[in-house]
């Protein structure tokens, strides 16, 4: 496997273990951010949309992107994500834990290569914290 394909399967395994404000539709703003900020491997906003219970995981996960001899600026020169045709719904409010499902159709293209990963209604976790809704595939108690 190049290492190109280990950073695309790392990027994948990323956004598959991993917020906004309240009022109406915050929880599915703060998911299609989270997706928005992934499409632009901004690592640093992702880190800011992921629950505290998730940090470690998206740590692990941004040092074996980057363990694989290529820097985060490198990996953005020849990969890049569209996540323009997807749909984010909110599912579910229960106290400080939402659900968002997403749907519909993200684009890959590396190298002058491009791939459609259908994404078919991803149940999305979310919890607020600090007035914050972030992505949190953790399992939390009332979840």
């Amino acid at each position: 496997m190049n290492r190109l394909s280990i950073v695309m399967v790392a990027l994948s395994a990323l956004l598959a273990a991993c917020g906004g404000g309240g009022g109406a539709g915050a929880v599915a703003n703060s998911a299609k951010a989270y997706y928005e900020a992934y499409s632009r491997l901004d690592f640093a906003k992702m880190k800011e949309m992921t629950c505290e219970a998730q940090k470690s995981g998206l740590d692990l996960a941004l040092a074996s992107i980057t363990g694989s001899g290529q820097t985060v600026d490198q990996i953005k020169q020849v990969l890049k994500i569209d996540v323009s045709g997807l749909k984010f719904e909110e599912k579910s409010i229960s106290g400080n834990i939402g659900t968002v499902v997403v749907s519909g159709k993200m684009r890959l293209e590396a190298l002058g290569q491009s791939q459609d990963q259908d994404v078919n209604n991803e149940e999305l976790p979310m919890v607020n914290e600090g007035g914050q809704w972030k992505v949190c595939t953790t399992k939390l108690p009332g979840g």
